[in-house]
Order: structure tokens, then C-alpha cells, then sequence
């Protein structure tokens, strides 16, 4: 992705992009241009081990002037993709204890579990309330699902 590319309109997309040399999937998560970088936050799908560190989301940059820089690694992978962003009215950790509690029903321990196992869709907690979720065929039936569950304060559709 070029710098010039950077804009509000490709948060909550699914991309691949580079940690530690390795190409990892994540989702966009916010966007910060300055005068001199434009940069890409990435919640990665899950976190990646470097040295004793844990990382759940990084940053790639590039330099406005010429490009440089790990930006130019990042790759949008979600076109097809049906992007939500969901506001709920209790915690994410209030809603995955009662997956926890009710495994026998849901299969999963937590809400995160469930969608991610939901073919071609995923989930990325963004704040303690509040998820982007993707997917590539499945969006009406988990909105479906979300209206009989859970309780739900607001939803923005992405694209």
C-alpha cells in the first residue's frame, strides 16, 4: 500500500501485512497521518510471539516523500468482505463468560471463538464493548444471530 492510499475508509479491513519478517493477517484498526509518515494500525488474528514479547496489533508506516517503509508491505485482502463495526451493551468479557458458562450450547468459550469458527468470518475486539467484524458471505446470518443474543447498543456498517 502506498502512503497516498492511507484514508479512514479502510478501517475495519481484513489485510496481510508484515511482523518480524513474517506476513500475518489482522484487521485495520485506526489510521494516523502526520506531515512527514502515514501509518496503519493492525490488530493481528491472533498474537505473535517476538523474543519474551507478545504483540497483538502493531503499526506499519511509510514516509510520505518516498514510500519507505513496512507500509508497503500491507496488503488489503478483504474486497469481498462485508466489514461491521458492533457496539454492545454490556462488556466483551461480560458476553464471553456466558459463552463460558453455556459451552454445551455455543461450542466455544468466548464470543471471539464462535465467530472465528463461523466459516469466513472473523472478530476483532477493538475496546472492552466494542468488535469489528468481517465476513465474506455470512453477515445476514450473523446479524441475525446477534438480534436474538445479545443485546447490541450500536452497529455501523463499514462497507
Amino acid at each position: 500500500m502506498k502512503a497516498t492510499e492511507v484514508n479512514k475508509e479502510i478501517i475495519g479491513k481484513r489485510c496481510k501485512c508484515v511482523f518480524t519478517g513474517l506476513m500475518v493477517t489482522g484487521t485495520i484498526e485506526d489510521i494516523k497521518i502526520s506531515e512527514y509518515t502515514a501509518e496503519v494500525k493492525v490488530r493481528y488474528d491472533k498474537p505473535h510471539q517476538w523474543g519474551s514479547q507478545s504483540y497483538e496489533d502493531g503499526w506499519a508506516f511509510a514516509r510520505l516523500h518516498d514510500d519507505f517503509g513496512s507500509l508497503r508491505h500491507l496488503e488489503i485482502i478483504d474486497d469481498k468482505y462485508q466489514t461491521i463495526k458492533i457496539r454492545f451493551e454490556k462488556s466483551i468479557a461480560e458476553i464471553d463468560r456466558k459463552f463460558a458458562q453455556e459451552y454445551s450450547t455455543w461450542g466455544a468459550v468466548n464470543l471471539k471463538e464462535w465467530i472465528d469458527n463461523y466459516e469466513s468470518s472473523r472478530f476483532t475486539q477493538i475496546a472492552n464493548d466494542t468488535a469489528i467484524i468481517t465476513s465474506e458471505y455470512n453477515m445476514e446470518s450473523l446479524m441475525e444471530w446477534f438480534e436474538k443474543h445479545i443485546s447490541m447498543k450500536e452497529i455501523e456498517h463499514i462497507n
